[in-house]
């Protein structure tokens, strides 16, 4: 199996079961949005622990699993801290995009001057997508939107594994485990965002969505 084929693979399982635990949490009964999150992040540690402790294939599994499954619980505890949801077939559709998404950065690595300045193309990309994600954000109020901006993140993290040197496919799943570990940052800016906008007297805020203070007899709240 070429590794294209294997890291495109193991992206869309991934962001596959994510999606899977997120949509299925719906049916959990949590009582904040803290919640879930702490136990995205228990799930990571653990995970980080028993990788250290063991690194034999059958270990790489089980973090790569469980770093999916904690991944959904973070989003999950974003949608419930944003109060909405998306149905099960829009968050897989959001995984299959991020593996588009993969595929499309490979494949212009098929044009020569492309491939011969390889580091200032990867940060161009990388930029391009940032200032593409922002004016959709900006232009979008759909809720899906945050979802994709959180896959992309891991997504980011499968191409690095993806463009360093292993050959064989242990060492390149490995990598792929690896970089699974990125959830830590999605999990790190989802409470970032809970912390400022409770600190600053606000329920929810969505990269592109809708803000809404906490309700006094003056307050309003304010769509973007």
């Amino acid at each position: 199996m070429k590794k294209i084929s294997f890291v495109s693979l193991m992206s869309l399982l991934f962001l596959s079961c994510c999606s899977l635990v997120a949509y299925f949490l719906r049916f959990a009964s949590f009582k904040s949005a803290i919640v879930p999150l702490a136990i995205g992040f228990g799930i990571m540690v653990a995970s980080g622990v028993f990788a250290l402790c063991c690194k034999k294939t059958p270990a790489n599994v089980i973090c790569y699993v469980a770093n999916s499954v904690a991944l959904g619980f973070c989003i999950r505890s974003w949608y419930i801290f944003r109060g909405f949801d998306n149905a099960w077939w829009v968050i897989l559709l959001v995984s299959l995009a991020c593996v588009v998404y993969l595929l499309v950065f490979y494949a212009l690595l098929y044009i020569p001057v492309i491939e011969k300045h390889f580091n200032l193309y990867f940060w161009l990309f990388f930029i391009l997508t940032l200032v593409g994600y922002i004016l959709v954000v900006a232009n979008s109020v759909t809720t899906f939107v945050s979802t994709f901006g959180y896959y992309v993140i891991i997504e980011i993290a499968f191409i690095f594994a993806m463009c360093k040197g292993q050959k064989n496919i242990k060492g390149v799943f490995r990598d792929i485990v690896t970089s699974t570990f990125t959830v830590l940052v999605v999990a790190i800016i989802i409470a970032l965002i809970m912390l400022e906008c409770d600190l600053d007297g606000i329920d929810g805020a969505d990269f592109g969505g809708e803000i809404t203070k906490r309700k006094s007899p003056k307050d309003v709240s304010i769509d973007i």
